[in-house]
């Protein structure tokens, strides 16, 4: 018997490995336009993310908005 824990991204109706496979991708986004990619890729809401995932929300909050690489527009020399 599965035993239900904060994790378990309850009341989403996902396998054990895609809610570890989702909380995983959230966990290494570094902005909130990865998150935004994470959530369309698994086809969650807003709201659905944060009810499956409510002990991520703090840290997705917390992201900047755009993507760190996206801030360098450096192209490299041509050799």
């Amino acid at each position: 018997m599965i035993s239900l824990n904060e994790h378990d991204c309850s009341p989403l109706l996902l396998s054990q490995r895609e809610c570890s496979a989702i909380d995983m991708d959230i966990q290494s986004a570094t902005s909130k336009a990865g998150v935004a990619r994470t959530l369309d890729h698994y086809d969650l809401s807003k709201d659905d993310f944060v009810a499956g995932f409510p002990h991520l929300v703090q840290r997705v909050q917390g992201l900047p908005d755009e993507d760190p690489e996206a801030d360098t527009d450096e192209t490299p020399p041509n050799s």
